[in-house]
């Protein structure tokens, strides 16, 4: 059996899980839905537990990760607990970097002194390096007192601030994102500005997302078919799934903004073949681990 993984707060929310599982009863893989803080539940009668909408580990991070690491020892997880580990803070955007992948222009504020009246004078999207659901984050136009406040908070309450700024392209042109099953491209979308004139609408889990079906273009392709190579180098296996976002700077060039292995949408109803190749990565993945 197959294990779904969320959390109470992202149940009705998730719009992939219903898609997801009416394929897996067409591939006649048996599944069940659970939280992923349930304390009840014996891991161990699952051949893989994945992680699909665990939308509040930001929050909890610790617990989460302690979580990640128990229960890897019970099932197979999806994506693994290394994956999830180098994942859940995006100072690896760093490391993406140092291995000449674009990165969209990132500083990380681990202390006061790293924050110049330079630096916080610009147009600018803060938020805390572990942080998903654009929750906790900011856009400040060149207000650098706000800019300010918020980037001391997240410091006094122990945590690394990420600054970057904010690309006027993300109003023209939105962000791409790629989504990826078992290593092999299956389909993209377009994300509107989030943070652009229109005021944030948040739904109590994640602020909400005007997504649509997009094209891919051949030098986004090349970048995430560049990020695959590349976690597949680092870890040594292919994740079950990836979604890899990025956004078009000035020069025509596409970013990497973020590349999300741990709990992502994955957009399912955007593309009518999706939730067919997502029912067979998991069954595969299912019938790998029982053997």
């Amino acid at each position: 059996m197959i294990a779904l993984v969320t959390t109470q707060a992202a149940r009705g929310h998730d719009h992939d899980l219903d898609i997801l599982t009416a394929a897996l009863d067409v591939a006649d893989q048996k599944w069940q839905i659970i939280n992923w803080d349930n304390a009840s539940i014996d891991w161990s009668q699952f051949s893989i537990a994945v992680l699909r909408s665990t939308w509040d580990y930001y929050a909890r991070l610790n617990e989460f990760v302690t979580w990640v690491d128990r229960v890897s020892t019970q099932t197979q997880l999806q994506n693994p607990a290394e994956i999830v580990r180098w994942n859940v803070d995006k100072r690896y955007l760093q490391e993406l970097s140092a291995n000449s992948i674009p990165v969209m222009e990132t500083t990380f504020v681990a202390q006061p002194s790293d924050i110049t009246p330079e630096l916080i004078a610009q147009d600018v999207i803060i938020k805390p390096v572990v942080s998903a659901g654009s929750n906790n984050t900011a856009r400040h136009r060149s207000d650098a007192v706000a800019a300010r406040a918020q980037l001391d908070h997240i410091l006094a309450n122990g945590g690394v601030a990420m600054l970057q700024p904010y690309s006027p392209t993300i109003d023209s042109v939105g962000e791409t994102g790629l989504v990826f099953l078992s290593g092999e491209f299956s389909h993209a979308f377009g994300k509107d500005a989030v943070f652009g004139e229109a005021e944030q609408v948040h739904n109590g889990v994640h602020v909400q997302e005007v997504i649509t079906a997009r094209v891919a273009k051949a030098d986004e392709l090349a970048l995430g078919d560049a990020i695959i190579k590349f976690l597949v180098n680092k870890f040594g296996i292919t994740p079950l799934y990836a979604r890899v976002d990025m956004v078009t700077n000035i020069d025509g060039v596409p970013e990497i903004m973020e590349v999300e292995l741990t709990e992502p949408s994955l957009y399912l109803h955007l593309d009518a073949d999706s939730p067919e190749r997502a029912a067979t990565a998991l069954a595969n993945a299912a019938i790998a681990a029982r053997r």
